[in-house]
């Protein structure tokens, strides 16, 4: 069982690659503010062609801009391959492998909720 393990709330991104709850390779992207330009590259080439069971998905405290760069990437991967998105606090960093344990015990005991879907009102005076 493989997830990919994504957090983009700090100064720096952590993408992992964990396999049944063991970390199997880890990169760290520090451009910062290029974060949306290496995000992507960098997922695909630590996949190297294999498609995750899961995706986990660091949830902050940190950077509200980076949050949202590496939820709607996770969100959008997740959508796209239809597995479940897995949230973890990122607190938890830069430990992936305790990540990596964590979220594979999360998704074993089948503590997942259902793929958020968000309505967007907006009312004008």
């Amino acid at each position: 069982m493989t997830s990919l393990i994504i957090d983009t709330t700090g100064s720096q991104a952590f993408i992992g690659l964990a396999e049944n709850g063991s970390l199997l390779s880890t990169i760290i992207i520090s451009e910062g503010r290029q974060l949306s330009k290496f995000l992507l590259t960098s997922i695909q080439s630590i996949l190297q062609a294999r498609t995750p069971n899961f995706i986990a998905i660091g949830t902050g405290p940190g950077s509200f801009t980076g949050s949202r760069v590496g939820g709607i990437v996770a969100q959008s991967l997740s959508y796209a391959w239809n597995i479940p998105l897995i949230s973890f606090s990122s607190t938890l960093l830069p430990d992936l492998d305790q990540i990596a344990v964590f979220s594979h015990e999360k998704y074993l005991l089948g503590d997942i909720s259902p793929q958020i879907e968000l309505v967007y009102i907006s009312s004008t005076p």
